[in-house]
Parts: structure tokens; sequence; C-alpha cells
């Protein structure tokens, strides 16, 4: 939780070593390409950031989001950006969300990388196996996509799906959960490159609050890559 709580603070400071780099493919290699789409999935997959009950028919979040992802390849990431000390990457995003009936949930975001090319939008669906209670936890699976814009001759999106538990104490939930992420990285013919696929899988963690304001706290690891997420957000 301490490293939460550091990587959150430091995310200013992670924004201005990233600032005035946008990302481009044509000139890497096509190893420097795949370890760059493999990074690049676990920056912008769809983070969890909640526990796992539904919201209820009435219920609905409006959140910020900022993190920061501690990337694996750190040389391609240096070619990419002609920078030599990328080694970790900020985002940060907008969402929200709204229950519907039968224990769904259904969300979207809009996120940006900042000072960078890169952005995305995602949707995400839940449903809440167990709601939780007094005595039980809630389970819930969520499937997710998320598609990056702005990076000149590349399309590139990120499919999940996951399982997580929570337990209530109060206005405070703890949660985890596991899933699976795929990631599809396709370059224009121009570039020379290869289009790469992976799938990999994804654990995360965190704890949510509910103090008049909507907070949580994550961690989430993902081929090799950590990430530290801050929610901050609104709702009933």
């Amino acid at each position: 939780m301490r490293r939460i709580l550091l990587a959150s603070a430091l995310l200013a400071l992670s924004t201005g070593a990233f600032a005035n780099n946008n990302v481009n493919i044509q000139g890497l290699s096509q190893q420097q390409f795949n370890d760059l789409s493999e990074d690049m999935g676990a920056v912008t997959s769809y983070k969890q950031l909640e526990g796992a009950s539904s919201e209820g028919i009435v219920g609905f979040d409006v959140g910020l989001n900022l993190g920061d992802t501690q990337v694996g390849h750190e040389a391609a990431w240096n070619a990419a950006t002609g920078k030599n000390n990328i080694s970790s990457v900020p985002f940060a995003d907008v969402n929200i969300s709204k229950g519907l009936p039968f224990g769904i949930d259904i969300g979207g975001e809009y996120s940006t990388i900042p000072s960078s090319n890169i952005k995305l939008y995602g949707f995400e669906a839940r449903y809440a196996i167990l709601d939780g209670g007094i005595a039980e936890p809630a389970v819930g699976v969520r499937a997710a996509f998320t598609h990056v814009t702005g990076v000149d001759h590349l399309s590139f999106n990120t499919k999940s799906l996951d399982v997580s538990v929570s337990k209530g104490f109060g206005p405070v939930t703890p949660y985890a959960g596991i899933g699976e992420v795929w990631t599809n990285s396709t370059p224009d013919a121009s570039t020379g490159l290869k289009n790469v696929s992976f799938t990999n899988t994804e654990i995360f963690a965190g704890i949510q609050f509910h103090l008049g304001v909507h907070m949580a706290l994550e961690y989430n690891h993902l081929a090799g890559n950590t990430t530290y997420s801050l929610k901050l957000g609104f709702g009933f």
C-alpha cells in the first residue's frame, strides 16, 4: 500500500519526464516494436479500480483516474520517443459507469498519456455473480475493451476478461482479481513491421473507500509491467 501511495504522489514527476515525447513506430526494429507493444498493452488495458459488487439499478459513478506504469522494456520506449530515460509511463483518464438491473454494470473511459500522442477510449461490462453481504464477499466478472488512437501507422487494442472478489467493511472495501488480457498491435505495411498479438495473465489488488467521494488505490501486474493507479470520483 505504501508503494501505491508513493507512486501516485510521484505521478506529476513521471508526467514531466515523459512530456513532449510522441511515440513513433517508424524506424523501430521488429523486436523493439514487439517489446513496445507488449508494454503498451499494460499501460492501456482497462483498470478495475473498484470492488466486485454491482452499483445497483440507480447507481452511477464518475471518476478521474491517475496512474503510472513501470515499463519492462525501457530500450523500446527510448527508441520510440527519442529519449534515454523512459522507465515509467503516466496516464490519466475520465470514466463513467452506470448500474443496470440483474447485477449488471456498464462503463466507458477516455484516457491520455499526458504530453504525448497516445489517446484511447474503452468500454467495460461487469456482472456481479454474488453481490456480497454482511457475511459473504462479492464476486464479479468483467469484460473490457480499449482502442488506442493518435499513434501514426498503428492500430492497437486490448481485450480483457477477469474475475474479482471484494468484501466491504464499512466505508472500506479491499478487492483482488485475476484475468487474461489480449493485446493486438497492427502496424501499417509502410513501416515494414509485422503485426503482433499477446495473451498475458493479469493480477490486481486494491482498496476502495466511500468517504463522501469515491477513492480507490490499485496495484496491477501484467506482462512484466507494474501499474499503480489512484481514482477519485463521486456517485451513489
